[in-house]
């Protein structure tokens, strides 16, 4: 059995780069590609929903294929089509054509976020090794590249043709410089002689220690993500600059955090790590939101990045060395529940704030899921890691 090598991890972390580029550079033109095509309000969300409709069924039809089609197959093909997909968003002239573009752009983004969580699942195993928050840093380099390019293109009003165009060219080349180095792994570690799984069993089971925590983690992203900005720039805050600041500030801590978890959690321990994270947040979140410096929110917000960022990485690792033989399955079944939270948890967020306000709905959906990673860290985590290679 070939041992990734080091061309190999580089070559799926740039897989995860572009995941996290392609989508990140879409969303700072999306008042431009509403205003070309003359799209309402309620236009622009059918349209936007169709990554949703794309991604969720994408997800769990290739947790299947992966029984059949190794890692390497998928990351390539979903690449490709990832980034290849981007430029045709500029080539769309209404609300239905629109919508198929984002609903193909969706089923790529599902494609490859399980193949490519599997592949680290696959290197872990093989190199008996924390990889997965590396990976996902790369991701979250993505994310900050994506969406700080498309704030200049944006700002300088550069055709998204062109922008959508030239992101293409460069992450397919990117691809295309790697594309060697994405080896098959082929590690799908069997049970030991004696031992008889049941996956069903054990995936369900799996599926319900895990998803909450998942589930929290993407919550408290796409809250942060989405209302932080909002936050910053009304009251008590008004601060103009911080509120343009404070998403690259979010996704810089989460990315450096994802990048240095590693041997962090091979010396304490995915509960620690777990516990400690939840912990921060519960302080976190509520401090930097119920308090009227601009500045401490900023921090506050960094701070909770930090503890947020090798949450969901950490998921990911946990089942798939715990129930190997189901990883493809169970990773999309837990990427497909906590993708719908990071949809719903912002939606939510807005309603409870028109009840209370912004900063006490902040912190108190902060706390309930800061709560939910103490509890699950403590319990549900410690179960299931124990058979980690790594732990």
């Amino acid at each position: 059995m070939l041992m990734p090598s080091r061309s190999s991890c580089i070559a799926l972390g740039a897989v995860f780069l572009l995941n996290g580029a392609v989508l990140s550079s879409w969303a700072p033109r999306i008042p431009a590609v509403k205003n070309d095509l003359g799209l309402s309000e309620p236009q622009l969300g059918i349209a936007l929903f169709g990554i949703a409709a794309g991604s969720v069924p994408s997800l769990l039809l290739t947790g299947r294929l992966l029984r059949n089609v190794s890692t390497r197959s998928v990351c390539r093909t979903a690449s490709l089509l990832f980034a290849g997909s981007l430029p045709l968003v500029a080539l769309a002239d209404g609300l239905l054509s629109l919508t198929l573009v984002l609903v193909l752009l969706g089923c790529a983004s599902g494609a490859l976020d399980v193949g490519m969580n599997v592949a680290a699942i696959e290197m872990e195993a093989e190199r008996e090794t924390v990889l997965m928050p590396g990976f996902h840093g790369m991701y979250s380099a993505g994310v900050l590249i994506g969406a700080t390019t498309g704030g200049v293109a944006a700002v300088l009003a550069t055709p998204v043709g062109w922008h959508f165009g030239m992101v293409a060219a460069v992450l397919l080349a990117t691809l295309l410089a790697v594309w060697s180095g994405l080896m098959p792994t082929g590690h799908r570690p069997m049970p030991a002689p004696g031992r008889t799984t049941r996956p069903m069993r054990i995936g369900g089971r799996m599926l319900l220690l895990l998803a909450p925590l998942g589930v929290a983690a993407l919550l408290l992203e796409g809250m942060l993500t989405d209302w932080s900005a909002v936050l910053a720039a009304g009251e008590p805050f008004a601060h103009s600059g911080i509120a343009a600041s404070i998403v690259a500030v979010l996704s810089a801590s989460m990315m450096l955090s994802r990048l240095l978890a590693a041997p962090v959690i091979r010396v304490a321990g995915s509960r620690l790590v777990v516990m400690a994270s939840g912990l921060v947040l519960l302080t976190a979140i509520p401090s930097a939101s119920l308090q009227s410096s601009p500045e401490l929110l900023l921090v506050g917000v960094g701070v909770a990045g930090l503890a947020l960022g090798p949450l969901f990485p950490m998921v990911m690792s946990t089942a798939g060395a715990r129930d190997p033989a189901n990883a493809g399955s169970l990773t999309a079944r837990i990427t497909a529940v906590g993708y719908l939270a990071y949809l719903a948890g912002p939606p939510g967020v807005g309603l409870l704030a028109g009840t209370v306000g912004l900063p006490p709905a902040l912190a108190i959906v902060g706390c309930t899921a800061a709560l939910v990673l103490l509890v699950l860290g403590a319990v549900g985590l410690a179960t299931t890691a124990t058979a980690a290679p790594h732990q």
